[in-house]
């Protein structure tokens, strides 16, 4: 069996779920990852992808090349550090967004009682 449908079912096995289960995760039709397990033969690499998408504290490099640890190191800090600098990024901008918007709105009303003054 390859390497990696080997590390698929021990995937499933450490998340304490069955292939079935691990299919309806990734959207997989029933039967792919199992039918590929009792066959030994390969899979699409969109499941892959859906395996690494789904289940992030999983080294890609062990699932693929069974290289290094299972579990990724410092994977959710990382994470929840680079989701903080996008939403701060994000807001930043909104806000800037904003006020341009209301400087804009300002400009505006300033001009249109101008109008109204001089009727």
């Amino acid at each position: 069996m390859s390497n990696i449908l080997e590390n698929i079912k021990q995937l499933a096995i450490n998340e304490g779920i069955g292939i079935t289960k691990l299919e309806q995760t990734i959207g997989a039709s029933k039967g792919v990852l199992s039918r590929a397990i009792a066959k030994n033969s390969d899979i699409q690499a969109k499941w892959i992808l859906k395996i690494v998408e789904n289940y992030p504290q999983y080294s890609c490099e062990w699932l693929i090349k069974s290289e290094g640890p299972m579990i990724r190191k410092n994977n959710l800090t990382s994470d929840f550090n680079s989701i903080l600098t996008e939403q701060s990024i994000n807001y930043k901008e909104l806000a800037e967004a904003r006020k341009e918007t209301i400087e804009s709105m300002k400009k505006e009303i300033l001009h249109l009682e101008e109008k109204i003054a001089e009727k």
